[in-house]
């Protein structure tokens, strides 16, 4: 062959490798937009499912952190179950190792970050004489990064086990995540710890912080310390709500403020919040406008089962002993209990927040200028905060009493 067919087939062949690795690139980045787009609809539904079985009270997840442990969990599901699974978690439309590819990237561009802390961490603890299938273990080893260990879950250790990790990956802000006992012929635990501590961009001044009425949703009211500070901010005024835009020091990361008009609540704004209207009706229509925020100082510790939340989202046939975890070990296997314990301080500097989530098996458009605003947040309002780069949702809540039970 000449030299110039030679050089030919070898720019041939470079482009050709150039054309895969574009097209392999689009097809990660339309995963990871599904992700993010399942992420997100999950994050709302289990909110609001929540909201609606505790009305009156201070709520905090990480929902990242329940959808990360679930689809950890969906390696070994099979049949009816996984399908329930993918439904609830909005992945159906994901294949399992593009699911996991893309979960493996998103965590990595997550924990690159530098100008904030946030750290992930994965484990799986299986009864020593479990065979635990290979593929199931290889899948949460290579995309999640999962520690596993195994464990006898009749010895009190097995607890001190799991709650040394959970200490050790919330900095100490999440402990006691399990107890001893654990629930008759426990087989497996599943965790995702999320440590997050971020300075605002703009910090609050301390001094500007005064006592001022909050008014609950029964019309009483009591003092907090309510911070305060002047600006410009990335606002909207929607239908039946004011939102902010307040982003943590490096831009990446962002607290989104949602205050319900007074004539509206928490419950109301939930209600017509999903994927979709988030994506295409909210964050849109943020603009630069100067104005005035004031947000109440505050601290949530929070611990819930999800179990009935879950279920009533559709989840059901994992939590029974007719459940399809045969990807994961031959014979039965079934979910115990979803729990996730969470905590939040949010003050002047910026916020701290983290939350382990375990899983316990058994078997048996931009606005014009407009004129200051003043969001004044001193009844209950939804706060979220997001990575709004990959647009993931890592923690939210709702605060009915700055100064009630699980806050402080």
């Amino acid at each position: 062959m000449s030299s110039s067919k030679t050089n030919l087939c070898r720019i041939l062949s470079g482009v050709l490798i150039c054309a895969i690795g574009l097209l392999a690139s689009a097809a990660l980045a339309s995963d990871l937009e599904k992700l993010a787009d399942a992420n997100t609809g999950f994050a709302f539904d289990l909110l609001k499912q929540i909201a609606k079985e505790q009305p009156k009270a201070n709520i905090f997840i990480s929902p990242f952190s329940v959808s990360t442990v679930l689809q950890m969990l969906d390696n070994g599901a099979a049949g009816t179950t996984k399908q329930e699974m993918e439904r609830v978690l909005h992945t159906s439309n994901l294949s399992l190792n593009s699911l996991n590819a893309a979960c493996k990237d998103l965590n990595k561009s997550l924990n690159s970050q530098t100008n904030i802390i946030l750290e992930l961490a994965d484990a799986i603890w299986y009864q020593k004489e479990i065979p635990l299938k290979p593929d199931f273990v290889s899948r949460n080893k290579k995309f999640y990064g999962a520690e596993l260990e195994g464990v006898n879950f009749d010895s009190p250790q097995s607890a001190k086990t799991i709650n040394d990790w959970a200490d050790k990956s919330t900095h100490g802000r999440v402990k006691d995540v399990v107890s001893f006992p654990f629930p008759p012929a426990t087989q497996e635990v599943l965790a995702n710890a999320i440590y997050f501590k971020g300075k605002w961009m703009d910090p609050f001044d301390k001094k500007a912080t005064k006592p001022q009425a909050f008014h609950l949703a029964d019309g009483s009211g009591k003092k907090v310390p309510m911070m305060r500070k002047s600006g410009h901010f990335s606002y909207q005024q929607g239908d039946g709500f004011q939102a902010v835009r307040m982003p943590y020091a490096g831009g990446r990361l962002e607290m989104v403020l949602f205050l319900p008009a007074t004539n509206s609540s928490p419950a109301k704004l939930l209600a017509g919040l999903n994927n979709e209207t988030w994506q295409n009706k909210i964050m849109p229509l943020f603009g630069e406008r100067p104005g005035t925020v004031a947000l109440p100082r505050f601290k949530i510790e929070y611990n819930i089962s999800l179990n009935d939340s879950l279920k009533a989202l559709g989840m059901k046939g994992a939590f029974t002993p007719s459940a399809n975890f045969s990807s994961m070990v031959d014979g039965e296997l079934w979910v115990s209990d979803v729990r996730q314990k969470s905590y939040v301080d949010v003050n002047e500097e910026g916020t701290e927040a983290a939350a382990v989530t375990t899983v316990v098996m058994v078997n048996s458009v931009m606005l014009r200028p407009a004129t200051p605003f003043e969001m004044i947040v001193d009844r209950p309002f939804v706060f979220v905060i997001e990575d709004n780069q990959t647009q993931s949702i890592l923690f939210m809540g709702v605060v009915c009493d700055p100064a009630g039970q699980g806050a402080n």
